[in-house]
């Protein structure tokens, strides 16, 4: 007969991989493990496969997915049982369990540095200035899931009181902008900000026309 369904489940995002924690009620026998395909893991309304697990000690399984390499907002875990892989000390088969939402126990929201580029990300041309709102497309530079970016952005015009505003894509106001402004002439200006991105992973900017020597971003690094 299968014994009651019990378990703990609780997840972390490690930056590569998303491990899972299964707490059992009762002690288990360690010298068996059910087969990986056992388990429906349903990460943001995406299966993904289990790829190890492991007992941590008799009430304690660890799964890993390698599958998953951006911090989730919502993870499902069912067992497809009974199966005799997965049992008591005393040889109570583990009942099956539907879809069951998963404890995020990790950072929450996490920065990422993105390390040491040896380049820019957008130079001169790749800017238009006519001081509209323009797209950037950062989904080449970050992953899915991404909320903000942080920016370096350097300038350099031969004019004073030239200008950018970055800002998310879909916003309308200018109060929630990051700016850069040409404050000597000739001179490269560096400013640091913040700016969140939308689903799509896009933002905006606005460049006023000018002659313009240096125009460069580097994305330094994104928050989940």
């Amino acid at each position: 007969m299968p014994y009651a369904y019990g378990a703990k489940i609780e997840h972390e995002f490690d930056g590569a991989k998303l491990n899972i924690w299964l707490t059992f009620r009762h002690p288990m026998d360690q010298d068996v493990k059910p087969a990986h395909n056992l388990w429906t893991l349903t990460v943001d309304d995406v299966e993904k496969a289990i790829s190890s697990s492991a007992w941590q000690d008799e009430f304690t399984l660890l799964l890993a997915s390698d599958e998953v390499v951006a911090y989730p907002d919502r993870v499902l875990l069912a067992y497809d049982g009974p199966d005799s892989n997965l049992q008591t000390t005393w040889g109570k088969d583990w009942e099956p369990w539907g879809d069951t939402l998963s404890t995020d126990i990790g950072k929450g929201k996490c920065y990422v540095d993105r390390g040491d580029p040896a380049n820019y990300d957008f130079e001169g041309n790749d800017f238009t200035d006519d001081d509209n709102w323009h797209d950037l497309d950062l989904s080449s530079i970050v992953p899915e899931h991404t909320k903000g970016v942080a920016i370096t952005w350097r300038m350099r015009s031969a004019a004073i009181n030239k200008w950018i505003r970055f800002r998310t894509k879909g916003n309308a106001n200018l109060l929630n902008t990051s700016i850069c402004t040409t404050q000597v002439a000739n001179q490269t200006i560096t400013v640091d900000g913040i700016v969140a991105v939308d689903t799509d992973r896009f933002i905006q900017y606005q460049l006023t026309a000018g002659n313009y020597s240096i125009l460069r971003l580097l994305i330094k690094g994104w928050w989940f």
